[in-house]
């Protein structure tokens, strides 16, 4: 395992190696929120407590308490 951590640290620098995980994050979090985007403006309900994975069409589990719109 160290034999791998110092291979990839004689070819990328830690910093380089950190910019690019947060740069992946970044990357990920913008197609997940263009994803519920996409779902609101066809006019499907998507709650701010809710997976973007399950299904937008059921109700919410407890009735009487309102929930945000994901923005």
């Amino acid at each position: 395992m160290e034999g791998i951590l110092l291979d990839i640290e004689a070819f990328v620098s830690p910093i380089t190696l950190l910019l690019g995980l947060v740069l992946l994050g970044i990357g990920v979090g913008s197609i997940l929120l263009g994803y519920m985007a996409d779902e609101e403006k066809s006019g499907k309900r998507i709650f701010w407590a809710e997976s973007p994975f399950t299904d937008v069409s059921e109700a919410p589990p407890v009735e009487g308490v309102p929930y945000r719109r994901a923005a």
